[in-house]
């Protein structure tokens, strides 16, 4: 039977300390006892003196019993149910996280499970349970079925990693960081220029004074200065 009462109980230990040099003697006399083979009842007597009066000073087989039931407690405990439950959670957390899915652009038309992650607006959201999308029900005002996790950062130069769609169209939907390229100057000259769209649009031609695109380069060179150039385009003119 374990001495111990873990995992029911917390063990409680006596504290031992160093044998104190007025103490050495009588540890000496109880050693000198209990190495003898026949005890009377007066030595019976003064080993059970001795031992009340040394117990903070003794490791006793008892002590050590109890302290290595405790220690088999423990490791029992942790073999059957801390393990155990570890390794059901690490599972239940692999499950958790393979979840998570980015399934591109958010849809009023789509079906959205717990977990999956869109973009609206340039933001990122956690979708927070399953959904049948609607579009009066967006990422943005519905906080109670999508978590925004990662915010659009400011409004800044467009970089170089742009999808180029081809020539503009002005029937097809474009989305922000879409390039598309389009002829410019005389017929006989034209001149192709590329732009990235800053903005959803669609139907809204690119044009160097609008909002909603901007030339691939901020530099444009001519003999001319365009009109309505956009205030963040540089135009070096050609003279003479």
């Amino acid at each position: 039977m374990s001495r111990s009462e873990f995992p029911k109980k917390i063990d409680t230990f006596t504290e031992l300390f160093d044998l104190p040099a007025d103490k050495v003697n009588a540890a000496i006399e109880l050693n000198k006892l209990k190495q003898k083979a026949v005890l009377d009842n007066n030595e019976q007597n003064r080993i059970s003196a001795l031992s009340a009066e040394l117990q903070d000073y003794l490791i006793t087989p008892e002590t050590m019993n109890k302290l290595t039931d405790a220690l088999v407690e423990l490791e029992t405990f942790f073999l059957h149910e801390v393990n155990g439950y570890i390794e059901e959670k690490q599972r239940e957390w692999d499950t958790y996280v393979k979840d998570f899915n980015f399934v591109g652009v958010w849809d009023s038309n789509g079906k959205y499970k717990r977990q999956n992650l869109v973009s609206h607006n340039g933001n990122l959201y956690l979708v927070l349970r399953d959904v049948v999308a609607d579009k009066n029900h967006n990422p943005d005002n519905s906080k109670d079925v999508y978590w925004q996790v990662a915010f659009k950062g400011d409004k800044g130069d467009i970089g170089l990693n742009a999808f180029y769609r081809g020539i503009w169209d002005g029937k097809r939907d474009y989305n922000i960081g879409d390039a598309v390229s389009i002829k410019l100057g005389e017929p006989w000259n034209p001149l192709d220029i590329v732009y990235i769209a800053k903005t959803n649009n669609t139907g809204k031609k690119p044009d160097i004074s609008t909002d909603d695109w901007f030339p691939y380069s901020q530099i444009l060179v001519g003999d001319r200065k365009p009109a309505n150039l956009h205030p963040a385009t540089h135009f070096l003119e050609i003279v003479g």
